[in-house]
């Protein structure tokens, strides 16, 4: 079965997926990109960093660039607005050796609720399934990323989902692995897209989830970095993010968007 066409979310974000996905196609082999089925980004800063995140922009509706320090943050932008570009930024919270040992502590402490069972998405898992899981993303705020990601198949990582009696996803966290492989961050990956249908909050369901993410990550594709991008105004997401030891660092994730091309959704958790 193929998966190249498995897309979710609303028609721009499915847009600007198949838009990166194809430009993915002419950049994975430079180090100086990364991706995870959402858009291509800069994997750093580079020299004049504006002009490349515009160019981005331009192809793809929005680029981004990670790591990029908060301090210089201001004057990127600036350079962006005078080139007519929107901004967004989200901060960039990492954890590492210690993440390791926060997911292993949570895992031990806290086993999943037993009316509920946990499942990762392969290339046997129904589309439904798939789809599923892509539309609590999307009601929770988070931008689902292309069913082939999902999977592990067109990057290697993977997506959790807790399912109840009736087969129904409920809560849901993946990882990803998105630098190339001889980048000096080839080491660090994604992780987050945590999100819990409203009626089982409360139940540390992706404190659970996102530990057990971190500890697949850590022993499959050695990974040993983990780093996701939160908004300032989210302190629910950023208690979560404490708890495992993933914390706010001196970066951002900057986002230069093309609105003509990008139309009226923004690139999300």
């Amino acid at each position: 079965m193929a998966f190249d066409d498995e897309y979710f979310g609303s028609p721009d974000k499915v847009a600007l997926m198949r838009r990166s996905g194809d430009l993915w196609q002419l950049l994975r082999d430079d180090p100086r990109y990364s991706w995870y089925g959402r858009a291509v980004a800069l994997c750093g800063p580079v020299a004049d960093t504006a002009r490349p995140l515009g160019a981005l922009a331009r192809l793809q509706g929005a680029g981004v660039c990670y790591y990029f320090p908060k301090e210089e943050a201001g004057a990127l932008f600036a350079d962006l607005a005078a080139a007519g570009f929107g901004t967004a930024r989200h901060e960039h919270f990492r954890g590492g050796d210690e993440s390791h040992a926060a997911a292993s502590a949570v895992v031990a402490a806290h086993p999943l609720p037993g009316d509920l069972t946990l499942v990762r998405l392969d290339r046997s898992s129904p589309v439904g399934l798939v789809s599923a899981v892509a539309a609590l993303c999307s009601t929770c705020g988070v931008m689902p990323v292309p069913g082939a990601v999902m999977r592990g198949v067109a990057r290697r990582g993977v997506t959790l989902a807790a399912l109840d009696g009736s087969g129904t996803p409920v809560a849901t966290a993946a990882s990803y692995t998105l630098h190339h492989d001889d980048s000096p961050r080839a080491g660090d990956v994604f992780w987050g897209a945590l999100a819990t249908r409203p009626d089982r909050r409360g139940s540390r369901l992706a404190l659970i989830l996102g530990a057990m993410a971190i500890l697949h990550m850590w022993r499959e594709q050695g990974a040993r970095g983990f780093m996701t991008g939160v908004a300032r105004d989210n302190p629910s997401s950023q208690r979560l993010c404490n708890r495992l030891a993933v914390r706010d660092t001196g970066w951002i994730y900057a986002q230069c968007l093309f609105p003509e091309l990008l139309g009226s959704d923004s690139i999300t958790r």
